[in-house]
């Protein structure tokens, strides 16, 4: 029988600082620590944990066991969100959660709006939206940037720091190795919008709604149907009456470069890269934004990239999703040019259309499949 998936917090000895003990039944396994670097404080809130451990346990097909209380809405939600998960990762199980629930309160949100901000595209565009709402902006450390690269953290630190300083908004800056503990058990893209909202319940204290910022696109199927960790579907149902999850900013990923363009700022900050501390040019999503800054004319706008021309990198789609951005970038190559760029956008559009529907839906099928298995193998090594 595979032991339950056991989250509780350890005594807090400093108001900035979390740590969730991870246990496999009676068998503690691993220690999520949280760290807020700005100082602001952080709340031992069971909401937190039932985000934190609700997909590991679908996942590994285990029971969840919470110590403290959850709020009442969230924890009936259980079955719903478990469902999604089910749906779109059909190896993943429905997950039978024990905890306490808390006496029903009104919901009330009296503290400000944050949004998470990494500096990337996404969180740029919800910035320059959402600024008027918002009164932080919430920076993690360790998990796109790992904790192993101090100069890429302090960098991203200044930025957060910077930017939030000039809108008159607070800095909240976290580090943490959440990612790390729940890597062996957990895909990390199918676990991160929670792990977002379960630090969002950790800062319920400073703040009453969070932004996730989104990836995909408004009035597309393509954005309800793409399966992700952070979802327009799924995002708020991590909500509590302390604290409102929302998922902010379905606008096209060209649309949303050629909104950030207009502000000096955030062009001086925009890091996009996962590969290298600066934007290298030539992974995919770098490409895809120095195509972008091309159709637009504004190469020199581009200050954190290396130069437009030549032109570097391929471009590439990676499911329906991504498909719909590429639509997008080849319209507006076809309404403003250049037109020698629209060979090699029909080129990437033709290859993926091309591909049978049914393969790329057993290749996905078995990708999910084998990344679960190796998941519960290691927890039930792990838990022994």
């Amino acid at each position: 029988m595979t032991p339950a998936l056991q989250l509780f917090f350890e005594p807090q000895t400093q108001p900035h600082e979390l740590r969730v003990a991870v246990a496999a039944g009676n068998r503690r396994i691993g220690e999520a620590w949280f760290r807020c670097r700005s100082g602001h404080s952080l709340m031992a809130n069971a909401d937190a944990l039932f985000a934190l451990g609700l997909y590991p346990a679908s996942e590994i097909g285990s029971a969840l066991g919470l110590a403290g209380e959850v709020d009442p809405d969230l924890f009936a939600r259980s079955n719903q969100i478990t469902g999604i998960f089910r749906d779109w990762w059909p190896d993943c199980r429905q997950v039978e959660v024990s905890a306490r629930t808390r006496p029903a309160t009104a919901t009330t949100m009296e503290q400000g709006a944050a949004l998470f901000f990494s500096g990337g595209i996404d969180s740029s565009f919800s910035l320059l939206e959402a600024g008027p709402q918002l009164c932080a902006l919430v920076t993690l450390l360790g998990v796109d940037v790992p904790l192993s690269d101090p100069v890429a953290c302090a960098q991203l630190e200044r930025t957060c720091h910077n930017i939030a300083q000039r809108r008159g908004m607070d800095a909240i800056v976290i580090e943490t190795n959440v990612r790390e503990v729940f890597h062996p058990f957990a895909g990390w893209i199918e676990h991160h919008g929670a792990v977002m909202a379960a630090i969002g319940h950790m800062l319920c204290e400073n703040v009453g709604r969070i932004f996730i910022s989104a990836s995909g696109i408004e009035n597309e199927d393509t954005a309800w149907d793409s399966p992700w960790g952070s979802h327009p579907a799924l995002d708020p149902l991590y909500s509590s009456a302390l604290l409102a999850v929302e998922h902010y900013g379905l606008v096209s990923r060209f649309d949303k470069i050629a909104r950030i363009l207009k502000d000096d700022d955030l062009m001086r900050h925009l890091r996009i890269c996962n590969q290298e501390r600066k934007n290298c040019g030539r992974c995919d999503k770098c490409t895809f934004a120095m195509r972008s800054f091309e159709i637009l004319r504004a190469g020199e706008r581009a200050v954190t990239f290396p130069p437009l021309s030549p032109r570097r990198g391929q471009l590439k789609i990676v499911d329906d999703g991504f498909l719909s951005e590429m639509e997008r970038l080849r319209a507006a190559a076809a309404e403003a040019g250049p037109e020698d760029m629209l060979p090699e956008l029909d080129g990437v559009i033709g290859a993926y259309r091309g591909r049978a529907t049914w393969l790329r839906l057993i290749r996905r099928r078995a990708h999910n499949f084998l990344r679960v298995a190796r998941h519960r193998r290691r927890w039930e090594r792990k838990s022994r």
